[in-house]
């Protein structure tokens, strides 16, 4: 159906899928949630949104002159990336010394963690893994748009799918030993979303509002990716890990995505669905620092001790609570002189 499902002038389906992939971003990163929940999640989160880039990106754009993309979208997404890692370094120096940290910060100098910001990888960036994104994100989009120069979208994403494919299937994922920085290795994975994001922009036919399709993807793509991720193990696009059976992850992450756009086609408007959506990147990276502190506080207050069982219960509500804190740091930092995070859609 041309069109399906646009609200107020947007997609708004993609707002819900945007809204249930930060959801699954903060719960993928806390502690006590069961490990087939966590795999289950880390099979296909971070592809969601490489995916809804693509969608996203409004085919007129790729008009632009790739370098007048390139200094927008590096103003867009660069400036977030060093303001937020400012951020997580201000905490972990004044957290450092506290707690169990102590012993794993034992060491470290101060500088440390600028290793992280000029690799831009996940290992690098200790003191706010989730940062690792952004310059993925800036280099996929840049290359994508750069592509589009000599490939129609058909193209590109068959080829940047083909590339995708065979690249999880060479990578030996945990155990490769050496990483491109930047995000340069993965971009190649993320591609393949991006692009195919892009194409179901284009081709819009495919999105149905018939609730009886919806309801039907949304079981299947859940039961396959139940399946697959049984299959292949833990994966991680973050670390370059595709599991046991490589072949299953573009398959198992493309079923995930399914899923979330087919239930996200049935949901109603909502204000916090559209909050989560229109301020994703200020919570994708600041998650992370408020479970730290959440955690710590409890600590501190002795609700939980040093060696608590984290189960379940812990982990809905620091989630709930990390999402939460981001209130108040969208509403400064939207006031702040800068204003980086102002309409960052």
């Amino acid at each position: 159906m041309k069109g399906a499902a646009i609200d107020r002038g947007r997609y708004g389906f993609a707002d819900h899928a945007k809204a249930i992939g930060i959801v699954l971003i903060v719960l993928g990163h806390s502690r006590g949630l069961p490990e087939y929940l966590s795999r289950l999640i880390f099979g296909f989160h971070v592809p969601l949104f490489f995916f809804l880039s693509g969608f996203l990106l409004k085919p007129e754009r790729l008009r632009e002159p790739v370098g007048d993309a390139a200094k927008k979208i590096l103003r867009s997404l660069g400036l977030p990336y060093l303001v937020f890692f400012a951020m997580a370094w201000l905490y972990w120096l004044a957290t450092r010394d506290i707690g169990g940290k102590a012993v794993r910060t034992a060491g470290l100098a101060w500088y440390d963690p600028l290793a992280g910001l000029l690799s831009g990888l996940q290992p690098d960036l200790y003191i706010d893994p989730p940062l690792w994104f952004f310059p993925c994100l800036i280099a996929t989009t840049i290359v994508y748009r750069a592509s589009r120069k000599f490939l129609g979208p058909g193209w590109s994403t068959g080829l940047f799918a083909v590339l995708a494919f065979l690249l999880a299937m060479l990578w030996q994922g945990a155990s490769a030993s050496w990483r491109l920085p930047l995000g340069l290795d993965a971009m190649w994975i993320a591609l393949a979303f991006f692009a195919l994001g892009q194409y179901f922009r284009v081709h819009d036919a495919v999105f149905t509002r018939d609730r009886r399709i919806l309801a039907a993807v949304f079981l299947l793509g859940c039961v396959l990716l139940a399946g697959m991720v049984a299959l292949s193990g833990k994966i991680d696009l973050a670390t370059m890990r595709f599991g046991a059976l490589p072949a299953l992850y573009l398959p198992t992450a493309l079923c995930g995505i399914a899923a979330t756009l087919s239930i996200s086609q049935c949901l109603p408007s909502s204000r916090v669905a559209d909050w989560l959506a229109e301020n994703t990147l200020t919570i994708f990276p600041a998650h992370f620092l408020f479970l730290s502190l959440i955690r710590g506080v409890a600590i501190s207050l002795h609700l939980i001790s040093n060696d608590h069982v984290y189960g379940i219960g812990w982990s809905i509500v620091s989630s709930a609570l990390a999402i939460a804190l981001c209130v108040p740091l969208v509403w400064c930092l939207r006031r702040s002189p800068v204003a980086i995070m102002r309409k960052a859609r």
